[in-house]
C-alpha cells in the first residue's frame, strides 16, 4: 500500500514538474521595453525662466519611461557668457537621452558658433556638466585650423580640449604686408 502511495505521489510531482514552465516571465521588463508615445516631425522645446534654451528637431522621438530615443535629430542649446549668446548644435543620427546624458550615434556633428566644428560617430554629451567626450576617431576645425585624434574630451563651459593621438594643422596663410 506504502508502495502504492508513493508511485501516485512520484507521478503526481511528475506532472506538476512538465507543466511547469522552465523560464519565469519578466513581466516588468516587457513592459518597459514598450514606448510610451511615439512623435514622427517633432520640435521639443526646453524652457526655463530667461526663455528657450534649448530645442530638438528630429524625424522620429520615442519616450519610454526611463529614457528617449531620437532618430536624425539636431539639438540646439543657448548659453549666455558675458554679454553675448553662445550657440552649441548637436546632430547625430541616433541620439539616445537618460536624464542630463545624450549618447549621439553615426554621423555626430558638433558646432559651437562659428569657430569649432567636430565630426564623429559617437559622442557622450552632459547637459550639466558641459561636456562632450568620446572615443574614437574625430576630425575638428577650430577657426581655420584641423585637428585629427583617436579620441577628446571637450569642457564647453571652460572652453577646454584635450585629445588622443592628435595631429594638429595651423593654417599658415601669408597675410598682406607681414613677411
Amino acid at each position: 500500500m506504502v508502495i502504492k502511495i508513493f508511485i501516485f505521489l512520484f507521478m503526481f510531482f511528475s506532472i506538476i514538474a512538465y507543466m511547469s514552465p522552465i523560464h519565469t516571465k519578466n513581466k516588468q521588463a516587457l513592459t518597459d521595453d514598450i514606448a510610451l508615445v511615439t512623435f514622427y516631425d517633432s520640435i521639443m522645446y526646453t524652457l526655463d525662466i530667461n526663455g528657450i534654451n534649448r530645442f530638438i528637431v528630429s524625424k522620429k522621438v520615442e519616450r519610454y519611461k526611463t529614457k528617449d530615443l531620437m532618430y536624425n535629430g539636431i539639438v540646439t542649446i543657448q548659453k549666455k557668457s558675458k554679454d553675448k549668446k553662445i550657440f552649441d548644435y548637436l546632430s547625430a543620427d541616433f541620439i539616445e537621452k537618460k536624464e542630463n546624458q545624450f549618447k549621439f550615434n553615426k554621423n555626430v556633428v558638433l558646432k559651437r558658433d562659428a569657430y569649432i566644428t567636430l565630426n564623429t560617430n559617437e559622442l557622450l554629451y552632459n547637459m550639466k556638466t558641459n561636456i562632450a567626450h568620446n572615443s574614437t576617431s574625430f576630425k575638428a576645425y577650430y577657426y581655420e585650423n584641423y585637428l585629427k585624434g583617436n579620441s577628446f574630451f571637450l569642457n564647453l563651459e571652460q572652453n577646454y580640449m584635450r585629445a588622443k593621438s592628435t595631429h594638429f594643422e595651423i593654417d599658415h596663410q601669408e597675410k598682406k604686408g607681414i613677411q
